[in-house]
């Protein structure tokens, strides 16, 4: 077996900002109504304040994913643990290793890499991460991770010492993962 997680993204003064300033322009809004005799003002503020606090709570979910993936090399089965994109619920898909159809590192918006999993689901061909935020100095232990699972899935030639030849492997062994 072979398990792979992402590190939770470590939390940063943002939501916080996005938190406060939300809360601070639904006050002013309130004190607008109060003091000033058009409405417009305040209508104005309270959507603006109601857009940051909507935006501080993307942000924390954001910051709050985590990925998981668990390659059974006796089951050949691929399982993903995820959140969904928009509202951050957890998922998981339970993939054969048949149904893969590429491993690959690709390069993030902000300079770090990401492992990458193709694989057909009900007709269409979708991409998940495996892995994220994975610093470019650990390319070559990422790469290595590629080239195993790539040969798990029959995509290509595994590497010797990869965990699909261990000899100690029963096939009938169960997963102790927790999601």
């Amino acid at each position: 077996m072979l398990i792979g997680e992402t590190k939770k993204l470590s939390p940063t003064l943002k939501s916080s900002a996005a938190w406060t300033l939300g809360i601070a322009l639904l006050l002013f809004s309130v004190a607008t109504v109060v003091t000033v005799t058009s409405v417009t003002p305040a209508i104005a503020l309270a959507v603006a304040g109601a857009v940051f606090i909507a935006s501080a709570v993307w942000i924390e979910r954001l910051e709050k994913r985590q990925r998981r993936f668990v390659a059974n090399f006796a089951t050949n089965s691929l399982r993903l643990d995820f959140a969904s994109p928009i509202a951050g619920y957890p998922r998981t898909l339970v993939i054969s290793f048949d149904d893969v159809r590429g491993v690959s590192v690709m390069d993030q918006a902000d300079g770090a890499l990401c492992l990458v999993v193709e694989f057909a689901l009900q007709n269409h061909t979708l991409q998940e991460v495996l892995a994220a935020f994975i610093p470019v100095d650990k390319k070559e232990e990422l790469e290595r991770v590629q080239r195993v699972l790539q040969g798990a899935f029959g995509l290509g030639e595994a590497p010797a010492d990869s965990p699909a030849f261990d000899p100690n492997r029963t096939v009938n062994e169960e997963s102790t993962f927790e999601p």
